[in-house]
């Protein structure tokens, strides 16, 4: 049947999910699996990679810091550009880069070229992972967004695991450049999938007055009796957003719940990453083996799995409660990792539990930079979240660094990462004192 009038925030909120809205959410997944394999490979194979190019600890925090800084830098500077150009042409251009990046790295000859490389290779990482975000967030239901956004993220966890899984036994045998080899040739392989059946958000379609023809195409992927003619009028309503900066980000009853996300951003990513380089370096120097602390770093984000339940609690009791628990779980976890010392079974346990509550709360953090921000600024948004969290990711391994070379061991640098893990539990709680309601504007086409 024909419609006057199609809402399309209507279709996406009051009808259950299509295979065609599964699809985007599980292409996003796959990008961020990759991604995954390669922001996580780094603290996996440091180790060796230590060894090999005879890296003091200064030298290890720098390496882990350039990728960091790209991570920071694709978010806050190249993310913000799919708000003007689009969630899909910066997807597929992040993917294509950080693959052809991760081949660099792999060739890499100095200390000096790897940290070149690997900082590029960040850069298309952090925007990917902002605009996947965003696209999730817009093809689901405003009601379960956070869920969705959570359950898309696992692909992230996912290849956070298996290259820790692969780097257990290839490492040994082919050496460190067989991860970076690997990173490089999966996302060129997804590429051709991606440009063949990715979508453009259809939110952004219809807020930026995109062509009729192809956002009607892609309404009716989502519901094949709605018929969209010529006389149709097409509208998105949502929250309205007073420009499209990162000031926007501040205004309009925004400006605290801004500034409470980034807080969480910045100390639960500089947590992640000093888990994702440190931990492996502080179990081979309690004397475990290196393919058993190898195997026992992919705990953490197997762990991190099971903690997408938080979704689940955010949907249901809001993320005020979903924040505050997850860190407090995972702070307590933190603090068990130092204590446990070269005890494997424990140690298995502490990894498991704190990677079910640093990851879990970092899913809602993602969820909430999602749900908090219209279509127009959704990307500024999340990218600056994570930009500010990537802040953090680059102060926690590069002061671990330090830190080390002055004589403190790393079972002290666990029991200092404590700290952050309890502020981001404080600041989620604190979000339950915000109260605000939304203005409401027309998106129209």
């Amino acid at each position: 049947m024909a419609a006057s009038i199609v809402n399309v925030a209507h279709i996406l909120d009051e009808r259950k999910l299509s295979p065609f809205q599964k699809t985007v959410i599980a292409l996003c997944a796959a990008i961020v699996f990759v991604e995954g394999m390669n922001a996580q490979a780094a603290g996996y194979i440091a180790p060796a990679i230590r060894a090999a190019m005879h890296m003091s600890p200064s030298d290890l925090g720098y390496f882990f810091s350039s990728g960091l800084i790209g991570l920071m830098a694709g978010a806050i500077l190249i993310a913000p550009l799919a708000d003007r150009f689009g969630r899909r042409p910066i997807l597929l251009g992040c993917v294509a880069f950080f693959g052809l990046m991760s081949f660099g790295a792999a060739a890499s000859t100095s200390i000096l070229t790897l940290d070149i490389f690997r900082f590029l290779t960040g850069l298309g990482i952090g925007a990917g992972m902002a605009n996947a975000i965003a696209l999730t967030a817009e093809y689901a239901p405003t009601a379960r967004r956070s869920s969705m956004v959570g359950v898309m993220l696992i692909g992230f966890i996912s290849g956070a695991i298996v290259v820790g899984l692969v780097a257990a036994e290839i490492v040994p045998v082919w050496g460190w450049r067989a991860i970076f080899i690997l990173d490089g040739v999966l996302p060129l392989l997804l590429l051709p999938v991606l440009v063949f059946a990715l979508p453009e958000s259809l939110r952004f379609m219809i807020v930026r007055e995109r062509a009729r023809d192809a956002i009607a195409r892609l309404i009716r992927r989502i519901d094949s009796s709605l018929v969209v003619d010529a006389g149709t009028r097409l509208i998105v309503e949502e929250e309205h957003a007073s420009g499209a900066s990162v000031g926007a980000l501040f205004r309009d009853g925004r400006g605290l719940a801004t500034t409470l996300l980034w807080i969480i951003y910045f100390m639960s990513l500089l947590n992640l990453y000093l888990f994702a380089n440190w931990l492996t370096v502080h179990m081979t120097t309690a004397g475990i083996p290196l393919e058993r602390a190898i195997f026992i770093h992919s705990l953490f984000q197997v762990g991190g799995v099971f903690g997408a339940v938080f979704g689940w609690v955010f949907d249901k009791a809001g993320p005020s409660r979903a924040i505050f628990l997850a860190y407090f779980i995972g702070g307590i976890a933190i603090a068990c990792i130092g204590l446990v010392g070269p005890n494997v079974p424990l140690l298995i346990v502490s990894v498991l539990t704190a990677g079910f509550g640093i990851i879990g709360g970092q899913t809602c953090a993602n969820a909430l930079a999602a749900i908090s921000y219209p279509t127009q600024i959704r990307s500024t948004g999340v990218g600056w979240a994570t930009g500010v969290g990537r802040a953090g990711s680059i102060l926690g391994p590069g002061l671990a660094g330090i830190l080390v070379e002055s004589g403190m061991s790393t079972e002290n640098i666990f029991y200092l990462a404590v700290i952050p893990a309890l502020i981001a539990s404080l600041a989620g709680a604190a979000l339950g004192g915000l109260k605000r309601a939304p203005a409401l504007k027309e998106g129209v086409a």
